[in-house]
């Protein structure tokens, strides 16, 4: 991927591009996007190295600064960030940059309450949100909804935005269009109306196409589930514009029960209140459901809305967003989709659930590795009640053979040996989640090129120069499942030479006869007694320093002991012992 930098009129004025020479090379990188944010951050990082374009006084890096901005193409979309930090040292640039423009950042919004009913796009207008950033409306599925708001504080224009939309049940996001020049062509928030579930998606697409299976298409799958913030009960309150003293309740409406697929009674209306029985009876208010008649939670609160109908619209969708645990999934790696895309997911590890509906609320992206890529899931909704008996068993079919298998190794032995003795028998199970699979298997080993079939191998430690990769494959029918790898280590110890003599080295008046046996020792122990596993080769140094050449060529064999006499020695000579390791000869 290429990463274009902009100078702070948006010129182009450098490339960086980790598949091409001659130009700047960018590592540690993540682009991280945000559903409930509707932004995205980049961070990256780059070498100060020279380039062949560079001068004396310019350096390519040196464009990358505060007052600079970043684009790449991602699935032919365009993006552009803004630089709003930069780290240096003497061999690297970091720097971390925003979608947005430093008005919608740093620039705030006063108090404002509204007179009347008033549109999104109004609202942008009439509290600067739009006009000095450059930014209007595009796609707008909530243009014919009306509120009369209000905000009591400060905030930035981009938590305005953001507070707007959620007031108005909508989800944004930013699109950045560039000219030919790469001067801003378009800046542009969408407006959706938020996901429900049902008639409206928000931002985003649903990917029915996308089934995430742990072990098939994902990896380090991490759950978490959050009770903390779980209520029951809820007393929905608002401010009645007739009478500031008074408040407005439901109690006048009509009570009602909402009934979930199995017929049993989810959320109720009562008075001037609302309650959610199933979560009361799996989440108490007390230890436990028995201890005591009132096993509600109950929250006040107190909402900007005109009348008791919208109030009980707004109270009831708290409720339902409070009133279970919420759940995350996060997984490393890459799934093809885009923030806010509805994926499903198989996880039988979570009871009573075969198939979740998620949607994707933050991504992780690298271009430089993907080590750093995560995906974060929520919404979730479990699907399994609209199942049959058939497509259940058909799913947990599925996710069971999504399972990855895995090889466990045991020896008799252990892995790792001394002076090449010893030996180790190797056994391999294979095991699937978290039963072990027998009928049909098979093994292949290879160590050291040599691939040999057998349920079990035999390690020997001559075998085994220093270090050896056992590498052990499972077999299902013909099918290989499952590889892994053990290390082996031969820990051999240096060998010593000694020359042991059966009559001394010294002689007199002649007469000379000793036997000459080469030795062998590793730590404390000798080796090759027999003198079958080395060869011995024996030379002799005549007493002017030169070799004996008669006496070597008829020496030339192998032999662990020879027979000194006078023949041999005149004067003085040197008898020394060359030793090569030739194995074990039978």
């Amino acid at each position: 991927m290429i990463l274009t930098i902009h100078d702070a009129h948006l010129k182009k004025v450098a490339f960086v591009d980790n598949e091409k020479q001659g130009t700047l090379d960018f590592f540690d990188d993540t682009w991280t996007r945000n559903l409930q944010t509707g932004s995205s951050t980049y961070e990256f990082s780059i070498s100060k190295k020279s380039l062949v374009s560079d001068t004396v006084f310019n350096r390519t890096y040196s464009y990358l600064n505060e007052r600079a901005f970043v684009s790449f193409e991602y699935k032919g979309e365009t993006f552009l960030f803004n630089v709003m930090t930069v780290e240096e040292d003497e061999k690297k640039i970091k720097c971390y940059c925003e979608n947005l423009n430093l008005e919608l950042i740093n620039e705030y919004s006063n108090p404002f309450k509204a007179d009347r009913a008033m549109s999104f796009v109004e609202y942008c207008n009439a509290m600067d949100l739009l006009n000095m950033t450059k930014l209007s409306v595009g796609i707008n599925e909530i243009s014919d909804y009306k509120r009369t708001l209000e905000w009591e504080g400060q905030d930035t224009k981009f938590a305005r935005l953001i507070s707007l939309a959620n007031k108005f049940d909508a989800e944004i996001e930013f699109k950045t269009y560039l000219n030919d020049d790469s001067t801003i062509k378009q800046f542009l928030v969408n407006v959706y109306h938020e996901n429900d579930g049902v008639n409206y998606h928000g931002v985003g697409r649903d990917r029915k196409d996308i089934t995430l299976v742990y072990g098939k298409n994902i990896k380090s799958i991490r759950r978490k589930i959050d009770k903390t913030n779980i209520f029951n009960m809820i007393v929905p309150t608002a401010q009645s514009e007739e009478n500031s003293d008074q408040k407005l309740t439901i109690g006048s409406l009509p009570n009602w029960e909402l009934k979930n697929d199995k017929g049993v009674v989810e959320f109720y209306k009562r008075g001037d209140t609302l309650y959610a029985p199933i979560s009361a009876q799996l989440y108490p208010s007390t230890f436990t459901s028995e201890t005591q008649s009132d096993q509600w939670t109950r929250r006040d609160m107190d909402f900007n809305v005109k009348s008791i109908q919208q109030l009980e619209t707004e109270g009831l969708k708290q409720l339902k967003a409070s009133a279970y645990p919420e759940l995350t999934y996060e997984f490393d790696g890459y799934i093809d989709a885009d923030i806010g895309d509805t994926v499903e997911l198989s996880d039988d590890g979570f009871a009573n659930t075969l198939l979740i509906e998620a949607r994707i609320f933050e991504q992780k992206l690298s271009f430089s590795t993907k080590k750093n890529w995560k995906t974060t899931l929520g919404n979730f909704r479990a699907l399994q009640s609209k199942l049959s008996n058939d497509i259940q068993s058909e799913l947990e079919r599925l996710v069971e053979d999504a399972k990855p298998y895995n090889i466990r190794i045991s020896t008799d032995n252990g892995t790792m040996f001394k002076n090449n003795e010893g030996e180790s028998l190797v056994k391999a199970t294979l095991w699937k989640g978290g039963k072990v699979v027998s009928r049909d298997v098979s093994w292949r080993w290879a160590l050291d090129g040599n691939v040999t079939v057998g349920m079990q191998y035999l390690v020997k430690a001559k075998d085994i120069d220093e270090t050896a990769v056992l590498t052990v494959s499972g077999y299902v029918g013909n099918t290989e499942v499952a590889t892994t790898e053990i290390t082996l280590a031969n820990l051999v110890e240096q060998i010593e030479l000694k020359v042991m003599t059966s009559n001394g080295n010294t002689f007199k008046n002649g007469n000379i006869a000793s036997t000459l046996t080469a030795t062998l020792w590793r730590g404390n122990k000798e080796i090759d007694k027999d003198g079958t596993e080395f060869s011995y080769i024996w030379t002799k140094t005549r007493d002017d320093e030169t070799p004996d050449e008669h006496w070597n060529a008829d020496h030339s064999y192998s032999q662990k002991s020879i027979r000194i006499t006078q023949e041999d020695v005149f004067r003085r000579a040197t008898f020394s012992c060359e030793i090569e390791y030739i194995g074990k000869q039978v």
